[in-house]
């Protein structure tokens, strides 16, 4: 109220000087056209002055003086004596100056309460009423007034009571309607509140949701992205505002006719797509398709929800691959029951036969190709009983690093290195301990070398890093091979999925296995014609990671 009163006092000073300074051309005008000369002495000029001096005042006292109310008696008194003296000055119930009583009670009606309004139009009534008195009775000047000498006091009583009854009619009104404005106001501000405050409500719950909500307009193109979204998408909203929600989201299942379909039917609602992070990843996204309730169907679109499906996904994976290899365990045990003990009786009856005396070179060759085979069986047989059985080895404290260097050694030197492969062992300092069973990691490293290297038989670069990351130990290996396609890599750590046509497809799975056993993980990056990139995280051990804090 104390800010609003005073943004109503400098209006009406600024109204004043306006006003004044509008007389003051128009009698220059009049002083220059009638009498030809600007030189005149004039009391009105005088009057003018006095009113431009008193609004300095005023615009001086609102800096000093802290009771807004008081300045605002001050001014509509100060406007009162200025009428009064320009309706002496001037005459001017002929000149119509005597209206300014009910303009400046009108305008104390915008500045005090009703009953003051009425006292101010008191005021103003015995202001006029006391000019005439004195000029009558010959206490003031005349001036331009004149005639008031010769009238009877019976028009100059009406002429007062008249202008009396205009003030205080001027005074109810003007209050009644300055006091409805101000409680529309009141109730302007009020509602104001209240939109303000549940449009906050709306947009903290909007934000709040652990979902991505985008709304769009019937023709699909987006009004909003919530910020949970803008963290799924990678982008901002205010680069995704007017743009087609089937190009941000890269998808032709969500154009506009496309959203109309699925907006009118629950079995279409809801679909999975690719989405292509600005990072270079790819999502999964779940997307569930509403139409927004709107008053207005012009004004209509839908809302769009989506979750990042990624790591759920990825969890699926993981569940379908362990029950498969359980279901390989318990295949693997009913194999060595069912197969073991007659295979080593086959392997050793024909050891017997090839011993015995009189069979031929073709016979004793043949005796030679069924042992080795049993042994192969044999040796196959034991893999599925090692992909069933976890081990029960102690583990270790193991530096992975000269663990790595004499597999790489061994590797440069074996048989499935071609003249136009090339190995590479790329280290950081470390450290790298992990608590571990060093002939399983070893059988990892050559699994993976193994399979890098098949997948490059024209030759390549085959490029085995170990690093330390935060609390892991990341061992990388990196080939150009072929490279495999989304739906392979999604399938690659299941048993039996195999792409070389001499393999078993258990080289992976084991992998997959030892690494989970050992509480790490092991991820699989590659693309068709781009080689493949399989990296695989391992604690570090807790000594490792205090020798790392101490330095």
């Amino acid at each position: 109220m104390h800010v609003d009163l005073e943004a109503r006092l400098k209006r009406l000073m600024l109204f004043r000087v306006v006003m004044v300074t509008t007389l003051l051309f128009i009698a220059t005008y009049v002083e220059a056209v009638l009498f030809e000369t600007l030189l005149r002495v004039n009391p009105f000029y005088f009057v003018i002055v006095a009113t431009y001096v008193l609004t300095v005042g005023h615009a001086i006292a609102l800096r000093f003086v802290s009771s807004r109310l008081v300045l605002a008696h001050a001014q509509v008194v100060g406007d009162l004596l200025i009428i009064t003296a320009l309706v002496l000055v001037t005459g001017g119930v002929r000149t119509g100056f005597l209206l300014l009583y009910p303009l400046s009670v009108l305008s104390a009606t915008m500045l005090v309460p009703r009953r003051q309004a009425l006292s101010i139009a008191g005021v103003a009534t015995i202001l006029y009423g006391g000019l005439l008195a004195a000029v009558r009775l010959g206490l003031v000047p005349p001036q331009g007034l004149s005639d008031v000498v010769e009238l009877e006091l019976r028009p100059i009583l009406y002429s007062v009571f008249v202008l009396g009854v205009a003030c205080a009619t001027v005074a109810v009104l003007g209050s009644y309607l300055a006091e409805s404005l101000q409680h529309a106001g009141h109730q302007l501000e009020m509602a104001e509140v209240e939109v303000a405050d549940l449009r906050e409500l709306n947009q903290v719950i909007v934000d709040s949701i652990q979902s991505g909500l985008i709304m769009t307009d019937a023709e699909g193109h987006i009004r909003h992205v919530n910020a949970f979204g803008e963290g799924i998408l990678g982008r901002r909203a205010s680069a995704l505002l007017t743009m087609p929600l089937r190009d941000v989201l890269g998808s032709n299942l969500l154009g506009s006719a496309e959203l109309r379909a699925r907006a009118a039917s629950r079995a279409l609602a809801r679909l999975e797509l690719r989405y292509h992070h600005p990072g270079g990843s790819e999502l999964d996204l779940g997307v569930s398709v509403t139409p927004l309730a709107t008053a207005e169907a012009a004004r209509g679109g839908y809302l769009v929800v989506f979750q990042d499906l990624t790591d759920v996904r990825r969890l699926e994976a993981e569940l379908r691959t362990n029950e498969k290899l359980a279901a390989v365990g318990e295949m693997a045990a009913q194999l060595a029951h069912e197969i073991r003990n007659p295979l080593g009786s086959i392997r050793g009856s024909a050891q017997v036969l090839a011993g015995e005396p009189g069979f031929s070179a073709d016979q004793g060759h043949l005796l030679t190709i069924i042992s080795r085979e049993s042994k192969r069986l044999s040796d196959t047989l034991n893999r599925f009983l090692f992909q069933a059985r976890s081990s029960g080895k102690p583990r270790d404290v193991v530096d992975l690093r000269p663990l790595l260097e004499e597999a790489v050694t061994l590797l440069r030197n074996g048989p499935e290195i071609g003249p136009d492969h090339a190995v590479r062992l790329e280290t950081d300092d470390g450290p790298h301990l992990c608590l571990a069973d060093r002939d399983q990691i070893t059988q990892v490293f050559w699994n993976l070398a193994r399979n890098g290297l098949e997948a490059m038989p024209e030759g390549g670069d085959l490029v085995v890093s170990l690093r330390r990351v935060g609390a892991d130990v990341v061992l990388t290996v990196r080939d150009q091979g072929r490279g495999m396609a989304r739906e392979e890599q999604r399938r690659v750590f299941e048993p039996f999925q195999s792409s070389s046509a001499m393999g078993t497809g258990l080289g992976l799975a084991i992998v997959y296995r030892i690494v989970r056993e050992h509480g790490g993980d092991i991820s699989v990056r590659s693309a068709p014609a781009r080689g493949t990139e399989v990296e695989l995280r391992l604690p570090l051990v807790a000594v490792a990671q205090s020798m790392e804090a101490s330095r």
